[in-house]
């Protein structure tokens, strides 16, 4: 046996498929982590020696650092992010809600409608005995070629002290909507609508003449349509 001749076959099979050279790259790359590594490790002179010279580099002066101003600043950027995310959170959330309340708007309504939901807040509607009645307040004026429409739920209530006041054109189209709230002593205008309100939500007469508005919807007049004088629905 040509021990000799096989051993020298078998490097040159391996040298052939580049076996040789790949072990050669293996242990020439470990033998340079290992270089590196004691040259740059946690306890090389190298290392000790950066991080001493850091060290030194960063050294803060306590007492000439004024923490107030620096924490000021770090407070003002946390505000800063907040209102940010805030705003992006209000804004998409007004959005919702105004694609939500307008989802389901109509091109027509009623003023007979409005009355209707406007019962919804006579107070002790649910006491009034079996022949009783409760008579809201309706004003409809159209002087000048448009209307005048104020509403309240309570009874004999003067034009320009109803909670709801519409102006209207003769087309429909409602120009203003006006909501006296008598618990806050305040006004204000669903042109104008306060973004608290939108978020807070809608509800009853109010959300419908938001949508009236918002969506330009025509609002028939239909006066002699309107039930003012509201019982007992118990008694209906």
């Amino acid at each position: 046996m040509d021990l000799n001749k096989m051993v020298m076959d078998s490097l040159a099979k391996m040298e052939s498929e580049g076996k040789v050279q790949a072990i050669v790259d293996k242990h020439v790359e470990s033998t340079i982590n290992d270089v590196v590594k004691d040259l740059f490790g946690n306890w090389s002179d190298f290392s000790k020696e950066l991080k001493s010279t850091a060290k030194e580099a960063l050294q803060i002066n306590f007492d000439k650092l004024n923490l107030s101003s620096y924490n000021h600043l770090i407070l003002q950027a946390i505000k800063d992010k907040l209102d940010d995310e805030i705003t992006n959170q209000g804004i998409a959330q007004i959005k919702n809600q105004i694609e939500g309340l307008l989802s389901d708007a109509k091109r027509e309504y009623k003023l007979s409608e409005l009355v209707k939901e406007l019962a919804d807040e006579i107070e002790d509607r649910d006491e009034l005995g079996y022949e009783d009645y409760h008579e809201m307040t309706l004003h409809v004026d159209d002087p000048y070629g448009s209307y005048w429409i104020a509403l309240d739920a309570r009874n004999d209530i003067s034009e320009y002290s109803c909670k709801y006041r519409l102006h209207v054109n003769k087309e429909g189209q409602v120009y203003s909507v006006t909501i006296n709230e008598q618990e806050y002593s305040r006004k204000r205008s669903i042109e104008e609508f306060d973004v608290k309100a939108i978020l807070k939500g809608l509800h009853g007469l109010e959300e419908t003449l938001f949508k009236i508005y918002a969506s330009g919807a025509k609002l028939i007049i239909d006066e002699d349509k309107c039930e003012l004088e509201i019982r007992n629905p118990e008694y209906d």
